[in-house]
């Protein structure tokens, strides 16, 4: 019996499968995150909890790692190639043979792009941009915080609103709605308060940045507020800048498909940032830009990719939509 094993691991949560080389689903783990920066020991640290995950999924699969025929790993985290090399020298070691260690940002580019290449733009816990050309060549651009263009995803965008609120108490910054209603998300009343609330309820996690997005600024956004529209311009600007590129580096069409990832960019209540990263993106390559919400769960990315390796792509695309059946479920 031939298997094959894909992971998607990010910063919170790991998603890991094993299937059969006729498509059928034998073991799924969940586990915590497998992003090494995640954790103060680096790899030293987070390898253990990998471990179990990997090892928990080959147990139920009742394998060991020698039966696999690929396996492919698509982590956050993995972002320069002395970190690709570590990972894969470590699974080598631990008895994966023909592993393939990627940034979770390519995953979407195998489940969600229809010709099997593109680009894939991850706006969750972080941000990154991952492509892939018709000809295989790989580029990542991103990924690697805010001295190579990163917004850090949900974080820096609730970042952003808090700084345009706090400006307009303290900063000479232009009058928002978005301080009403941060007061009311905050249980305050005063400008005197705001940076101890922030202190204590965004600091701590006891307001989400989901909740600042969706209370703060999409409201105010969608009832025109012009600080919280050109904040969503910003953003949307500096998403192109590097999924433009992507682009720019590698070998497209004049059409490419760019397949969004993360609940910041896919739970946005308001279209104004996508559509401007469409548009600037657009004048930036000169390339119509397809822009596809991933419906399918990233790690059927990895056991496509994984199928492809073990079997080739003719085979690989015949099991395509058992894979993404069974992960969805």
């Amino acid at each position: 019996m031939e298997y094959i094993l894909g992971l998607d691991g990010g910063g919170t949560k790991t998603d890991c499968y094993i299937f059969t080389g006729d498509g059928r689903l034998v073991a799924h783990v969940n586990g915590g995150a497998t992003n090494h920066e995640q954790y103060e020991g680096g790899f030293d640290e987070m390898t253990p909890v990998f471990d179990r995950i990997v090892g928990d999924a080959l147990a139920q699969a009742s394998i060991r790692p020698e039966d696999l025929a690929a396996s492919v790993f698509g982590m956050a985290g993995i972002d320069v190639p002395s970190q690709k090399t570590r990972m894969e020298d470590y699974l080598a070691a631990h008895g994966l043979k023909n592993s393939l260690v990627v940034n979770d940002s390519f995953l979407g580019i195998k489940a969600g792009c229809p010709k099997g290449y593109g680009i894939s733009f991850v706006n969750g816990t972080g941000n990154s941009v991952g492509g892939v050309d018709k000809k295989g060549n790989q580029l990542q651009v991103g990924g690697t915080g805010e001295y190579f263009g990163d917004l850090n995803g949900a974080s820096g965008m609730s970042g952003a609103v808090v700084c345009a609120v706090y400006s307009m108490f303290y900063r000479c910054g232009p009058a928002t709605s978005m301080a009403e209603k941060f007061f009311r998300l905050l249980g305050i009343d005063a400008p005197e308060q705001f940076t101890e609330a922030i202190y204590e309820a965004v600091f701590t996690g006891k307001v989400s940045h989901k909740d600042i997005h969706n209370e703060v600024l999409y409201v105010a956004a969608n009832e025109g507020d012009t600080v919280a529209l050109d904040l969503l311009r910003a953003f949307g600007s500096q998403f192109a800048l590097s999924i433009g590129g992507c682009i720019n580096h590698l070998c497209f069409d004049d059409c490419v498909d760019v397949v969004l990832i993360g609940s910041a960019s896919l739970k946005a209540r308001s279209p104004v940032m996508l559509d401007t990263c469409r548009e600037k993106t657009e004048a930036l390559t000169g390339k119509k830009i397809n822009m596809i919400p991933l419906e399918n769960p990233p790690a059927a990315g990895a056991l496509i990719w994984a199928a492809q390796l073990a079997f080739g792509d003719a085979r690989a695309e015949k099991l395509r939509e058992q894979i993404i059946a069974a992960t969805k479920k």
